[in-house]
């Protein structure tokens, strides 16, 4: 396996899969925001670059059923509550890094049966409020969600 150390934007996780590979744990799907010299070593590394309607540049990785967050003092952690759909019974929710903050992350590209993959491996962040989780929102407004 190879990887690769870039910085970016997490500007949405999603829980859809399209069920056009198996998976035994099923994982979120991140879309990375990032500048102009980070994606081109992306792109070099292999991955394709889209562009949204709106002319957004970005990249589109799944990330692993654990994924690594590493602190600035070099400490990691797994938390399988951010890569994971459901932990533990339990639907996880999507999540974001800030605006405008770009963020060391670690990709591996991999192979299984002749196939190409890519899994957003780690992530390091400055501080804890670095990961925004996005919960669901009430219609009604009188109350949070959950």
């Amino acid at each position: 396996m190879e990887n690769l150390t870039f910085k970016g934007q997490i500007t949405a996780t999603s829980k859809k899969n399209s069920g056009d590979f198996k998976q035994e744990v099923k994982t979120k799907t991140a879309y990375i925001k990032t500048d102009e010299f980070n994606a081109k070593k992306l792109m070099e590394f292999g991955l394709s670059q889209y562009e949204s309607k709106s002319g957004e540049e970005y990249f589109i990785l799944k990330f692993p059923a654990n994924l690594m967050v590493y602190k600035p003092n070099g400490y990691g952690e797994k938390l399988p509550e951010l890569s994971r759909v459901e932990v533990n019974g339990v639907e996880t929710n999507n999540f974001k890094t800030p605006d405008e903050k770009m963020l060391f992350m670690n990709v591996i590209k991999g192979e299984h049966k002749n196939n190409e993959f890519f899994r957003l491996q780690a992530i390091r962040l400055e501080e804890v409020e670095d990961i925004e989780e996005i919960k669901p929102e009430n219609p009604f407004g009188d109350e949070e969600a959950f």
